[in-house]
């Protein structure tokens, strides 16, 4: 079988790399950085570790299997993190008054058991229709909005719900569930994977550009959708054009750390629903989700998205005020001087979700023979995600008919 090409060394290119290798099928990475890991990285500060993109990811069957193959140690989250607040007026575990919380009962039940078909979403329907009609108004402003906000960091106005709801599938339950991390972090698992790849004689070209020849290598392409649309130009106009109309979001994150006394309220993060006044879309609590990350309390303040596109050009004081200014209000008192911080900039951090997104990813994405994509566009943002469509990708090229190099 012919080597095949992985465009992109980020998490989307170390998995499908990794899950081709394991299928006997050889493989080289091309990635235009000069590191491998893309968004994901660890830095270390006197202070306590930084993670400049996910923290974790999610525990499953194949996240397990990749831990085991590795070497890695799986660290969980801490029972510390099994608390989880939305604010409204202040940090709530529940944000829903009485009479709010009857009414979204009542919803749930009625389509849990007599209208089961009404929940699905609907072609085109944003997910503020989506929870308008299916939980309530109340729900869809103070737990669905600030949810999708915080993981997808996009509009609710906007967002698709056949996209943010759809394209889950029933998997295998893994042996511990919760959140995932390397015992160095989200870093040592991306090097990690790096380092395995190597040692199964995988190729990387770093600093290398990439151009797509119909009659070429075998390709994934595990790269953001505006590289995707780049590389497909020359040879797929139309489909490049089509990519091209995707929107992506930036995002700005506000690590700051504070001595140990300031950690008082414990557990995951917050979520924060954009009509509290709040420029953050949340805050999570590094040191209560895995153990051992400080010395430091540290908290990573969450800004931009859709909705605040400047952001991404603020100055870098001007975040780290914002984010001491804001917890202020979120913990409700006047807070110590910060004893380190790291800002982190994403311009196109994420593709919007929307349903923009959701009508080019209809009826398929045409590619040329041999090619294949992988990323966090093609119908589910998280890494967990990303394991399950890479795995896929591998098996497909996997089952091929093999040619001779």
């Amino acid at each position: 079988m012919k080597r095949v090409t992985v465009v992109g060394g980020g998490f989307s290119g170390l998995a499908t790399a990794h899950y081709l290798t394991a299928a006997g099928i050889p493989v080289e990475v091309v990635e235009r950085s000069d590191r491998c890991g893309g968004m994901i990285a660890t830095i270390r500060t006197p202070h306590g570790p930084v993670e400049t993109a996910a923290t974790g990811l999610r525990n499953s069957r194949r996240s397990e299997d990749l831990f085991r193959v590795l070497g890695l140690p799986p660290v969980f989250a801490g029972a510390a993190s099994r608390a989880r607040y939305v604010f409204r007026g202040r940090p709530r575990r529940w944000p829903l008054g009485p009479g709010e919380s009857l009414g979204f009962a009542a919803r749930a039940a009625w389509h849990l058991t007599l209208a089961r078909g009404a929940r699905r979403a609907r072609a085109r329907e944003t997910v503020r229709e989506w929870g308008n009609r299916v939980a309530g108004a109340a729900a869809t402003k103070y737990l669905l909005a600030p949810v999708c906000q915080g993981i997808y960091a996009g509009a609710v106005d906007q967002l698709s719900a056949s996209l943010v709801w759809g394209g889950g599938r029933r998997e295998a339950r893994p042996a511990k569930r919760g959140l995932v991390s390397a015992p160095g972090g989200m870093g040592e698992l991306v090097a990690r994977l790096a380092e395995s790849l190597e040692n199964r004689g995988v190729r990387f070209h770093m600093k290398t550009s990439f151009a797509l020849h119909r009659s070429g290598t075998p390709a994934v392409i595990c790269t953001s959708i505006k590289d995707a649309a780049a590389i497909l130009r020359p040879t797929l106009p139309a489909t490049a054009r089509r990519l091209d109309r995707v929107e992506m979001v930036p995002l700005v994150t506000a690590t700051v750390f504070y001595a140990v006394e300031e950690n008082s309220l414990r557990g995951f993060g917050v979520l924060i629903p954009r009509t509290e006044g709040f420029r953050a879309l949340g805050v999570l609590f590094n040191a209560n989700i895995f153990d051992g990350r400080g010395p430091c309390h540290s908290e990573t303040w969450i800004f931009g998205g859709a909705e605040d596109r400047p952001i991404v050009d603020l100055p870098e004081k001007e975040i780290l005020d914002l984010a001491h200014r804001e917890g202020e209000r979120l913990h409700g008192r006047d807070r110590t001087a910060p004893l380190g911080y790291h800002v982190q900039r994403w311009r196109d951090a994420l593709p919007h979700y929307d349903v923009e997104l959701e009508e080019q990813l209809e009826g398929g994405i045409e590619l040329p023979d041999g090619v294949f994509l992988v990323g966090n566009w093609l119908g589910g943002i998280g890494l967990a995600r990303i394991l399950d469509r890479a795995h896929a990708v591998a098996q497909e090229i996997a089952r091929r008919p093999e040619r001779s190099a």
